[in-house]
């Protein structure tokens, strides 16, 4: 039995048929077809820049955030040590190492740094960015031509 495939690619289909019932890979290897190499080219992208501070924005909103964490680590403690005073209903952690005011504590301290520090590589970044002149600014003088 022949599969209807021209003369030169005549292949018993009994040996060259895979599981789907289709002609497989012997095909291509008797009959001499190479396979195209085709290259995709991409455009030009955007320049990677080696300035200092480029994620300033970035570690603006990461301070941002660390900000908030830590008021709610400090406001854990304060409510642990409202529970140890009597003040306050029960705390969240009965036991364990999360039960301590001072784990909380440390931890709102230790965020707040790290928050500070974000916040003070943002600051710089923006400090060392070039100012745009404008033409109002600008003391040289300039030549506009209209297309009348």
């Amino acid at each position: 039995m022949y599969e209807t495939v021209p003369n030169e690619f005549r292949i018993d289909s009994a040996s060259a048929s895979d599981s789907r019932g289709g002609i497989g890979t012997a095909v291509i290897l008797e009959s001499g077809v190479r396979f195209m190499l085709v290259k995709i080219r991409f455009g030009q992208g955007p320049v990677v820049s080696r300035r200092p501070g480029k994620n300033s924005r970035l570690a603006t909103l990461a301070a941002t955030v660390l900000t908030l964490i830590s008021i709610i680590c400090g406001s854990l403690a304060l409510w642990r040590i409202g529970t140890d005073l009597e003040w306050a209903g029960d705390f969240v952690f009965r036991g364990g190492f999360l039960s301590h005011w001072q784990v909380w504590m440390g931890a709102a301290g230790a965020v707040q740094y790290l928050a500070w520090r974000l916040g003070l590589y943002a600051r710089k970044a923006t400090a060392t960015e070039p100012e745009i002149e404008t033409a109002e600014k600008s003391t040289t003088k300039v030549r506009a031509i209209a297309n009348v």
